[in-house]
């Protein structure tokens, strides 16, 4: 049977195209054995049903276009190339790999990394890597062919959500800091947050890529830990959505919105959801810098070092233009370490909603929808830290972030809902005015999957014949639907 299919919405505005589906032995791969209980060799029929069964239970994360899909399950992940051959596509194994260190470890977070390089022709499965979150707390990164570049425990909680966040790419919006840096957020169980600076991040990964590291000493990169007043010893998510504007008139506006002027004034902010308690959601903010686990001057030195060429050029570029590195050797301290604590400025209280899931717009336009208990997903700025929208009748609903183009410009910004008990997408163009672009069935038994919009290193600025520019600049985001039998869906409207 094929797997080419399509579903488009009555009014033509948005379709879901099936492109292709992950065969059978490459779920095999990820899946283990074939065996049951009792030893013996499943039927055709019970081994459909054991792997319908597992891919409910997989995490899946995608490359910027989707070109490369990562997927997890217990303590196994595996790497496909997908690519598009005779007008379907195709899924290509590219790895397989199980780093566990314990019997009972499995993999709660993943990420697929695409890594900023200045040669376009090396750009590929050389430039990405799958970042994995542990149950242990651990976070390991591999390189594409399955390689593991860097392991580090940075909390003993499971890590629940990987996050890259990426300054925004018009940098004559002025934030509170100088230079605001790329940062990973790695999101634990318990509230904790640390976020890994995206400058050591970058040139760790790249030194590892380019077995220039000192296998002896292994990579360095500087981390920060937030720990968030809260009466709860679980969240269910939360994000980072960087410092507060500077523009005076952003200022003004927040302060006449919101009720509480520390947001306003915060160089780090948060959205928090708690499991338990009255709030639904908070806001975290603080003025205060949380303290450096890892010297700077001490990963300028070693890494810088040993990088030559292009890459000691970005290596200066990212070292020197930083405001935020501290000149002063800091201590590492215990992974037991709490962080700094982060007070709560914001809270919405509306018991019993509680807010499940959060997820971040591409960076320009600052915005987050958040998923609740009642059905309903909340549309909120991120500057003014209000509510803008609210839709409803979405019961076990994942949303997503897409933007369509044309002339290679971004004309729309869409909210994508895929309402999992009703078995459809629902795309809401986001503006001055919200409205419902379209509505598409699809079935129950998919995940909605964001593809990230930028690379780690994406940025740099680089000096080219006396002007700087932007490394990379983001592309549209994207965002794929991944089915529990096996199949892969692009949504676009």
């Amino acid at each position: 049977m094929s797997t080419r299919q399509q579903f488009v919405a009555k009014n033509g505005r948005a379709q879901v195209s099936v492109e292709g589906q992950i065969p059978v032995s490459l779920q095999r791969l990820l899946f283990g054995n074939d065996d049951s209980d009792d030893g013996k060799q499943l039927d055709a029929d019970r081994l459909a049903e054991r792997y319908l069964a597992c891919m409910k239970k997989v995490i899946c994360a995608m490359s910027i276009g989707g070109r490369y899909l990562a997927l997890a399950y217990e303590s196994r992940f595996m790497l496909l190339e997908w690519s598009q051959a005779e007008g379907r596509g195709e899924c290509q194994l590219v790895s397989l790999g199980n780093d566990a260190a314990m019997a009972d470890e499995t993999i709660t977070a993943l990420y697929c990394i695409d890594i900023y390089t200045p040669q376009p022709q090396r750009r590929g499965a050389g430039t990405v890597c799958v970042v994995a979150g542990y149950s242990s707390g651990h976070m390991r990164v591999f390189s594409a062919y399955g390689h593991l570049l860097t392991a580090h425990q940075f909390h003993p909680q499971p890590l629940i959500r990987i996050r890259l966040r990426m300054p925004l790419p018009d940098m004559s919006r002025q934030r509170t800091t100088a230079v605001e840096s790329e940062e990973m957020n790695l999101t634990f169980q318990d509230g904790t947050m640390v976020s890994v600076d995206g400058r050591s991040l970058y040139l760790a990964l790249r030194l590892c890529l380019s077995e220039a590291a000192d296998d002896s000493a292994g990579p360095m990169f500087q981390y920060k830990k937030w720990a968030f007043d809260l009466h709860t010893p679980r969240v269910s998510d939360a994000a980072s959505f960087g410092p507060a504007m500077r523009d005076p008139l952003a200022q003004l506006a927040k302060h006449e919105h919101t009720s509480s002027p520390h947001v306003a004034e915060a160089t780090a902010r948060f959205l928090v959801a708690p499991c338990h308690g009255e709030a639904a959601f908070g806001v975290f903010a603080t003025s205060e810098d949380a303290a450096a686990a890892v010297s700077a001057v001490a990963v300028a030195g070693k890494m810088a070092a040993r990088v030559t060429g292009a890459v000691l050029s970005m290596a200066k570029s990212y070292f020197r233009r930083s405001t935020t590195l501290s000149e002063s050797g800091q201590s590492t301290p215990s992974r037991t370490d709490t962080g700094t604590r982060v007070p709560c400025v914001l809270a919405v209280r509306d018991s019993p909603r509680k807010v499940l899931s959060i997820a971040l717009s591409p960076e320009p336009y600052a915005l987050a929808a958040l998923t609740d208990s009642l059905g309903r997903v909340m549309v909120v700025d991120l500057e003014s830290c209000e509510v803008v929208d609210m839709l409803k009748g979405l019961r076990g609903s994942q949303c997503a972030w897409m933007e369509s183009t044309e002339s290679d410009k971004v004309q729309c910004v869409y909210v994508v809902v895929y309402a999992a008990r009703r078995g459809v997408v629902e795309v809401y163009a986001v503006g001055a005015e919200r409205q419902l672009q379209a509505s598409v069935s699809v079935g129950q038994g998919w995940t909605l999957v964001q593809g990230p919009t930028q690379p780690l290193g994406g940025s740099l600025v680089v000096e080219t014949a006396g002007s700087e520019r932007r490394a990379t600049q983001p592309v549209p985001a994207t965002c794929v639907l991944l089915g529990d039998n096996g199949r892969i869906a692009r949504i676009s409207a």
